[in-house]
């Protein structure tokens, strides 16, 4: 499955969270997924009311497809297109949020890794 076909902002940060999450040490571990999760439900109810037929599952689901189908290459040029986006338009409150999530969710498996520390610097200077 290719990208979803009505890409939301929750598809997008879900896509950077996934990439996060599996980029620093190859692996999705189930304590990350939870908090992938539970971010992207936080981003569905806090700043995207306006859509009416968001469901978690499938925005999970379909970011999860679209991650997968991609090679190693083609997931970090989508990473730095989504940050490029994020960097245009959200706030600097909402991209603040995405950068202490990303914090949350590197420690979520107990080990916070240089790499995630690394990764966290990269977004945060891609986002500004």
């Amino acid at each position: 499955m290719s990208k979803p076909v009505s890409l939301t902002d929750a598809h997008r940060v879900a896509f950077i969270f996934l990439y996060f999450a599996s980029e620093t040490d190859q692996k999705l571990a189930s304590e990350e997924m939870i908090v992938i999760s539970d971010k992207i439900e936080n981003c569905i109810n806090e700043s995207l009311k306006k859509v009416d037929n968001l469901n978690l599952w499938n925005i999970i689901t379909e970011s999860l497809n679209w991650f997968n189908a991609l090679s190693l290459n083609d997931k970090q040029i989508t990473f730095y297109q989504l940050m490029d986006f994020l960097k245009v338009n959200f706030s600097d409150n909402q991209k603040n949020r995405i950068l202490e999530d990303l914090k949350v969710l590197a420690k979520s498996d107990g080990i916070f890794l240089e790499a995630e520390k690394a990764l966290i610097d990269k977004s945060a200077e891609l986002l500004n």
